[in-house]
């Protein structure tokens, strides 16, 4: 067994942190259909390629006021499941909401969440023929769609408690290497956020009881022939590190990957090979100098609204759901049905935004939905980026979050996907700025 010694500058018992770690399974039980593609070969997924997981990082001694993070190897999770679990800890263990976060990897391997609901009345051959159903979802389908959510409530909750439970001294420390296998998507050459950030646990012995890593890449090495339960290369890595270190849990979360993917895509080789370089990278980073964190993160918790841009009109939702058959079409369909319910279409967003402060050491900002890569550089550029670790696909997900530049030029991120979402209309513009700001309100002084 290769054991991890902690760093020399970590040398006294008064440096270290309370610390709890737990996972549980969430590979789900029956057959379900698949996330993250509009269409697939078949309708349910029925074999597993992989286990999926739901682990839990519980940081802090009840007089610190502990923080629990919680990652997830799964598409998205909504606020609507996110909320119920957090308030389920929180009345329990007294521990305030903003220092509970709940992060998913954004495998596309993992069951159908009701994030993407459009896409489950798709059908065709992915990605240039889609083909709309006229009926709901077959029963059974929905059915067990809501009893796999309902049951991922209870098992937060639960591998959250257990991971509060076993805590113990332990030393805690940060870092970041780099991974390369991530590209821009949208623009050949264009932004990427490479930081492979690193939280290692030691135990007192100095072998390593947990790492949470985090790197901005889309989980879609596998495409959407793969029919089977899988967590991409962030599972493959998870993996791997754990063969590397048998005692130690590894918990994987995802940076502002919203227009980032692998650079291959296809071949199991390729997920094999991502799970080496993170496993490789990790391990060398957790072997040299790291800056020490000696205290639970301080939490700070905000919601903002992000405004559509031009609502579409009855006239123009009629227009479309007579002559277009993409997407676009589709929920203008869906629209109109709602408006003659006497429902109104949304006019905003709600976005959650969450700060995690290590002191002056470190700041975890945890985002909401898709959030492209210029939020990352920009954020990055504005508080350093020796000190900033930034985990998307936190707390909800609920839409793509696009920068300014890609609203104006339009695309898939900033366009198409919202319709895929059930959403009216693209962001205005504006959404970058309030963004931002608000991230800068709840920023500590120490990172201003």
């Amino acid at each position: 067994m290769v054991k991890n010694k902690r760093n020399m500058h970590v040398k006294d018992t008064d440096q270290t942190m309370e610390v709890g770690v737990a996972k549980i399974d969430i590979t789900p039980t029956k057959p379900m259909r698949l996330s993250g593609f509009a269409a697939r070969e078949t309708a349910k997924a029925t074999e597993v390629f992989d286990r999926l997981s739901a682990k839990a990082l519980a940081l802090g001694s009840d007089s610190q006021y502990p923080s629990v993070f919680i990652t997830v190897d799964l598409l998205g999770v909504q606020w609507r499941i996110v909320s119920q679990a957090v308030d389920r800890l929180s009345a329990k263990t007294g521990i305030d909401p903003s220092r509970i976060a709940i992060a998913a990897s954004h495998t596309h391997g993992g069951p159908e969440m009701g994030n993407l609901m459009n896409a489950l009345q798709c059908r065709g051959d992915y990605p240039t023929r889609f083909h709309f159903s006229e009926t709901l979802l077959d029963l059974d389908q929905l059915i067990t769609i809501a009893e796999y959510n309902e049951e991922l409530i209870n098992k937060l909750e639960e591998v959250a408690l257990a991971a509060l439970g076993n805590r113990k001294p332990a030393f805690v420390a940060w870092g970041q290497g780099e991974a390369t296998f991530g590209v821009n998507r949208i623009t050949e050459g264009g932004p990427v956020d490479n930081a492979l950030p690193v939280l290692r646990v030691t135990n007192l012995d100095g072998t390593l009881r947990a790492v949470f890593l985090n790197y901005a890449t889309h989980g879609i090495t596998y495409g959407p022939d793969i029919n089977k339960f899988h967590g991409d290369w962030m599972v493959e890595a998870q993996k791997q590190i754990e063969a590397i270190y048998p005692e130690a849990v590894a918990m994987v979360a995802i940076g502002c990957a919203g227009d980032s993917h692998p650079v291959r895509q296809g071949k199991a080789e390729y997920v094999k090979a991502y799970g080496r370089e993170i496993a490789s990278e990790v391990a060398r980073v957790i072997q040299s100098p790291m800056t020490a964190l000696l205290a639970p993160p301080v939490g700070k918790m905000g919601w903002i609204k992000l405004p559509f841009g031009k609502m579409p009109t009855v006239s123009e939702l009629i227009r479309l759901a007579k002559t277009d058959s993409t997407i676009k079409g589709y929920y203008a369909r869906l629209a109109l049905e709602r408006i003659q319910r006497g429902e109104h279409l949304p006019r905003e967003v709600d976005y959650p935004i969450q700060i995690w402060a290590f002191d002056d050491k470190m700041v975890m900002i945890n985002m909401g939905n898709e959030v492209v890569t210029d939020y990352a550089l920009k954020l990055k550029s504005k508080f350093g980026t020796d000190r900033v670790w930034i985990n998307t696909y936190a707390n909800d997900v609920s839409c793509y979050v696009a920068s300014r530049e890609l609203i104006k030029a339009g695309g898939y991120e900033a366009d198409v996907s919202m319709y895929w979402y059930n959403m009216p209309a693209p962001f205005a513009e504006e959404i970058e700025d309030i963004v931002i700001d608000a991230i800068v309100g709840l920023m500590p002084d120490s990172f201003e």
